[in-house]
């Protein structure tokens, strides 16, 4: 069985409950329920339910990817999770399709994850077409990357820079937009620590240079479906003999990427928000430190690749002499670009 999840699993869905709502407080309480408290004004909750009805516990979130969003207003909380943020593309019967591109800027080791010089890893995320948009046109397809990490840097003998960990995946799918018919996107991640299995150097690439090898090597597979998926996963998946630790799996989490999406799937319902995903810088992280980002109030560096606590100054950052509550925690931001359009699936032979 493959240790990368497939788009063709149930997905989970991040749903907002307000403030107040009955027996709130006791569902974020109990931990075999996976709803989780949201801090700032409006307060609330996460939910995050299945979609083939299981009831899923705080044990089973606690290395499924969440998402949040760097908020772009000068007020309130400066991190978003995904249920709080509010789409920026409108969408609609006219352009109900919106184009993607996506770079990792940075990748963040927690300072307890065990790391030397063998220590390797493999990145999987797919994006595509939820089964659930309001797109009939298309099938639902999927743009898949495949990445190597290298979590040790032999020039500088440790774990690498934050900021060193990073690469446009856009490159890897030769340039091509990522498409997402209706708006309404499904997202898986993985990320699995190992040892350098014999096959690791022959799928991925790295640049040889006078200070040593590349950090980052990343293969990319435009509109693949979920069985052609599947085969790339099993051919990365022969880990069984380098030790694998899973550092993030979970359930493909379902988005929207424009309101017309989100009001499309909530049925035109107001008390129903889906996470949403924008333009933008995104952070993915483990359930384990869902509170942790949840609760912190940071703001990204991207010299330094790291969320930094807004209460630290500038001297005392490039001291390093502060108190990082998140140094801990590993997570990965990444940059988003996002656009709506109508994808035309039609066209003719000759005049």
């Amino acid at each position: 069985m493959t240790r990368y999840t497939s788009p063709s699993l149930p997905s989970i869905t991040p749903l907002f409950v307000p403030s107040g709502s009955p027996g709130l407080d006791a569902a974020i309480a109990d931990p075999g329920i996976s709803t989780l408290g949201l801090p700032g004004d409006e307060g609330g909750a996460a939910s995050f339910t299945s979609g083939d009805a299981t009831s899923l516990s705080a044990a089973d979130m606690q290395d499924q990817f969440f998402v949040f969003q760097l908020s772009t207003e000068a007020t309130g909380p400066t991190i978003l999770e995904s249920t709080q943020v509010a789409p920026s593309i409108e969408g609609g019967t006219d352009d109900p399709d919106v184009l993607a591109h996506v770079e990792m800027v940075s990748f963040h080791l927690g300072n307890n994850e065990a790391i030397d010089p063998k220590t390797k890893a493999t990145l999987r995320m797919n994006i595509g077409k939820d089964e659930n948009s309001s797109d009939k046109k298309f099938d639902a397809l999927f743009w898949s990357i495949a990445a190597g990490l290298n979590l040790y840097d032999q020039a500088k003998k440790g774990p690498p820079a934050s900021k060193d960990m990073k690469s446009d995946f856009q490159s890897a799918l030769g340039n091509r937009p990522i498409e997402i018919p209706g708006g309404l996107g499904k997202v898986t991640f993985d990320v699995v620590k190992h040892k350098e299995p014999p096959w690791w150097k022959k799928i991925f690439s790295f640049a040889e240079s006078g200070t040593g090898s590349a950090l980052i090597s990343t293969l990319g597979f435009p509109a693949l479906t979920s069985a052609a998926i599947n085969v790339v996963d099993q051919l990365l998946d022969k880990l069984d003999d380098s030790g694998p630790q899973v550092l993030f799996k979970g359930f493909p989490m379902r988005l929207a990427f424009s309101k017309y999406a989100r009001d499309e799937f909530a049925g035109g319902n107001p008390r129903v928000k889906v996470g949403s995903l924008n333009r933008g810088f995104a952070v993915f992280v483990r359930g384990r430190d869902f509170d942790r980002i949840a609760q912190s109030d940071s703001v990204y560096y991207p010299t330094y690749g790291q969320l930094v606590p807004t209460n630290v100054t500038q001297s005392d950052l490039l001291s390093g002499k502060y108190d990082d509550p998140l140094k801990n925690v590993t997570y990965a931001v990444f940059r988003i670009g996002t656009r709506q359009t109508k994808l035309d699936p039609t066209f003719q032979f000759g005049s």
